[in-house]
């Protein structure tokens, strides 16, 4: 194997460029983080894989590429396993879901909040703890490598899986995703990122077509793969099911071989999405290095390899390789020598902390109307919590996402369920989280002296069935007859219930109708959003406060509690747009279907770009998020460096009232045929004390300042962009050039 001359050759290059502006230095840019660069690049790691390879057979090498699938059978209840080779030291790796937590469909695990809510933490910090909280509990229960690393963008806003992904910016979803892998292989767990590339749908992801042009490709969809691949080194990446320009994504050699080994000297290992193979040698050859077993057909198995290598469709060199690269990821990340053995305690009450926490940062305050948030219990005599399970659950995502031990959802068959021309549910797709201290419980505690009352669907009924008209007309009149009325709304949604017909609230479909009542009969009602997608919201102008709360995870119920009250100040900022209608996305299309092959047309305008460009007013704009506190913005100073970078300084000070933290977006139009009016190239998240400031300093790469060019097969450097420094994308508070 060729040795990698990382990181030695980049910084001497970096030295070369430094002083020539007309030649920027591309080299660092999203280079290793600390945690990274310590295993990246081993002399001694590849060196002993190297060994390890030499001496295993040919049937211990065939049987080291293809995992085994029935999750009865996989110890620990996990996704799946690769055996180990006993006589040389190498131990079994046991595989399992982990977006939320440990997917074990047997061991008790803790479901922490969807990571659609941990990319509105915008929190760097708190991604690495999140992926290391999850390691703790997949190590604990036995198992070596974590599945959860899902980065694809929004680009329909209706996606199933949308609450398992990290928002609609490429530059947001690969900088939380590189800390999410970092947290994860910190604790000897090794860490996937998926679904390489292309999957932004449900809808016929098996056989689907994404057509996507290059210069889109490397500016949006591959970009946060590449920063999480480069900073994080994660152990694996996963290819998707659809197709990608023609060729399935795990035998696309383009995207395999050519941009993610290549381009970007990825050394770990590519698995398949599990049933995602559909060749043998055009698989292995255009860069696939283990299949992921569904049980039925299968390609990669020790006979079919067998004949591939005996009729020389595959190579043994190339065998080798993919050997060679799962060893490597196993001696880097440290399950070679301390494999994870499973049958540790584990704290669930710290864990459970942690889980409320990350919700508690990740909510966004949508709406606060004369500062009706947050809510004093002292002023209040009778408090209505009205709808969504608030009195018994709360709601998470279902599938591969979610986590299946403690079994989530009591309610049998999910009653009413319906997406598209599916209804129902079973152990995958059922989305309640049963909770011990419910959102009504929460409420209770924090406001001891006043009357709780809970109306609408109880634990007792079925819970997606459209509420009834006599169910509506009580709880109007709880509400009129309280202080204050809080509606809680969901939207569920999950794998396998294939993507959302409509962003308007579903299951039960007449929500809207209920928290119209309630707003008639109370003008001070607070609406609770629980979803992994943004949702319309008719009834906007008619309530009081709006806080967006995801999929909460075990926590939630206390998370929510402390947002309305003040215990805790909302500082979550929305990773995706939130529309004021369907026709306004950039799927939508003519009449909202889902196109079976999708053509990704509207290029690099997706997301809050699609908006800017086509001067479309969101309901709610990316980055947006209030706060009981207020921030003020001054002293903006762009400096350009020698080596092609931008320098962006400023103040912000919190001239309110109470301590929260801020999130200022930077953000840079670049002067390039086809770019949008502004993308995002970096931020800092931070807390403040009422009359508190804080300098700022964030640095645009010149690769930040670049684009994809066609002709040239790579990235142009085009100086000369408006930098713009704001509190959302459309906030904007400073600009200069």
């Amino acid at each position: 194997m060729q040795k990698k001359l990382w990181p030695a050759v980049a910084l001497a290059a970096a030295v070369c460029v430094a002083a020539r502006a007309d030649v920027p230095d591309f080299s660092l840019d999203f280079a290793p983080t600390s945690a990274a660069m310590n295993a990246f690049g081993s002399a001694a790691a590849h060196r002993r894989a190297d060994t390890l390879v030499s001496k295993m057979t040919l049937d211990e090498k065939l049987q080291f590429i293809h995992s085994e699938y029935a999750m009865s059978a996989v110890p620990g209840g996990g996704a799946g396993y690769i055996q180990g080779v006993p006589r040389l030291g190498i131990p079994d790796l046991n595989m399992v879901d982990s977006a939320t937590g440990s997917g074990s469909t047997s061991q008790a695990s803790t479901t922490f909040p969807a990571t659609i809510a941990l990319a509105a933490s915008w929190d760097r910090r708190l991604s690495s703890n999140f992926g290391r909280q999850v390691a703790i509990e997949l190590r604990a229960q036995g198992f070596g490598m974590g599945l959860g690393g899902g980065t694809n963008l929004a680009r329909e806003p209706r996606g199933g899986r949308l609450f398992e992904y990290l928002g609609e910016d490429p530059v947001l979803a690969g900088e939380m995703l590189a800390e999410r892998t970092d947290g994860t292989q910190s604790e000897k767990v090794i860490a996937t990122i998926k679904h390489y590339a292309g999957n932004e749908q449900e809808h016929n992801r098996g056989g689907g077509n994404s057509q996507i042009d290059e210069r889109t490709l490397r500016e949006l969809y591959l970009l946060p793969f590449e920063i999480a691949a480069k900073r994080a080194q994660p152990g694996s990446v996963m290819c998707s099911y659809n197709r990608l320009n023609g060729d399935y994504a795990c035998e696309n050699a383009h995207l395999l071989n050519d941009v993610l080994k290549n381009d970007w000297r990825f050394e770990g290992q590519v698995q398949s999405d599990w049933g995602a193979t559909h060749s043998t040698a055009n698989a292995i050859n255009a860069g696939l290095d283990e299949e992921e077993d569904v049980g039925s057909t299968v390609y990669l198995t020790p006979t079919a390899v067998r004949q591939a290598i005996a009729n020389g469709s595959v190579s043994t060199a190339r065998l080798d390789d993919m050997v060679r690269r799962k060893l490597y990821v196993m001696i880097r990340v440290g399950v070679m020598d301390d494999p994870a053995k499973g049958g540790a305690t584990i704290n669930f009450a710290g864990a459970n902390a942690f889980a409320q926490a990350v919700s508690e940062q990740s909510m966004v305050l949508l709406k606060n109307d004369s500062n009706q948030l947050p809510l004093s219990a002292a002023s209040l005599s009778r408090i209505a919590v009205i709808g969504g399970h608030a009195d018994a659950a709360v709601l998470t995502g279902g599938g591969s996402g979610n986590t299946r031990d403690p079994v989530t959802g009591a309610f049998a068959g999910c009653g009413g369920l319906t997406f598209g021309t599916s209804t129902g549910c079973s152990w995958w797709t059922n989305p309640w989280l049963k909770l011990n201290t419910p959102i009504v419980a929460a409420i209770r505690a924090l406001a001891p002296s006043a009357q709780v009352s809970f109306a609408g669907n109880s634990d007792q009924q079925t819970p997606f069935r459209a509420y009834t008209q006599q169910e509506i007309d009580q709880a109007a009149a709880l509400a009129a007859r309280s202080d204050v009325a809080i509606v809680v709304v969901a939207q569920p949604a999950g794998e396998d219930f294939g993507d959302l017909q409509s962003l308007s609230l579903a299951n039960p479909s007449n929500q809207d109708a209920l928290v119209d009542a309630v707003a008639h009969a109370n003008p001070r009602t607070i609406v609770v959003v629980e979803s992994g997608n943004p949702v319309l919201m008719p009834w906007k102008d008619r309530v009081a406060a709006i806080v967006e709360a995801w999929y909460p995870g075990e926590g939630g119920g206390n998370a929510i509690a402390n947002v309305l009250f003040g215990k805790v100040n909302p500082s979550g900022k929305l990773p995706v747009t939130f529309p004021v209608r369907d026709q306004d996305t950039p799927t939508w299309g003519q009449n909202g279907a889902f196109e079976p092959d999708p053509v990704y047309a509207e290029k690099l305008n997706m997301g809050y770009r699609w908006y800017d460009a086509k001067n479309i007013t969101p309901m709610f704009e990316f980055g947006y998020g209030l706060s009981y506190t207020h921030f003020s913005y001054s002293g903006l100073s762009v400096k350009h460096r020698p080596d092609g970078a931008i320098d962006v300084s400023f103040t912000v000070r919190n001239d309110g009232r109470m301590a929260g933290a801020e999130v200022p977006q930077v953000y840079l139009g670049v002067p390039y045929r086809d770019e949008p009016p502004r993308r995002l190239v970096g931020w800092e998240k931070f807390g403040l004390n009422p009359g508190e400031a804080r300098h700022v300093r964030i640095t645009v790469t010149p690769r930040m300042q670049s684009v994809w060019d066609t002709s040239r097969n790579g990235w142009r450097y085009v100086p000369g962009g408006t930098v713009y420094v704001g509190a959302s994308s459309r906030d904007i508070r400073l600009q200069g050039s």
